[in-house]
């Protein structure tokens, strides 16, 4: 199994019990205090420790309709969206899957 292909299965496992929320339209200065905590971490380097590499993060993101800097809770669960309340999204783990053999492609190259 190459390791592009164990990225995608563990990326994918890791996923299925997850639930990695993320703010719309975060305030700068609350996101870059996300960006020092230890519950947030980037998009992008959750697809680097899985083994992509950055145009397959950028594959990835796209998918899902975040950027490789958007901060992901990776710990918790994050309440929301609530009545008009939206800043509050998921990833979209079957978009996710679905762009894996692009992402791992656009590593290929």
């Amino acid at each position: 199994m190459t390791a592009g292909a164990v990225s995608a299965v563990v990326l994918t496992a890791t996923t299925a019990s997850a639930h990695f929320c993320y703010f719309d339209n975060p305030n700068p200065k609350a996101n870059a205090g996300r960006a020092n905590s230890s519950g947030f971490v980037s998009f992008g380097a959750i697809a680097a420790m899985e083994g992509f590499c950055p145009a397959g993060a950028e594959v990835l993101a796209d998918a899902v309709g975040v950027s490789t800097s958007t901060m992901i809770n990776a710990h918790g669960l994050m309440a929301g969206p609530t009545g008009g309340n939206k800043a509050i999204s998921h990833l979209d783990f079957g978009a996710l899957e679905a762009a894996i053999p692009d992402a791992i492609a656009a590593c290929e190259v």
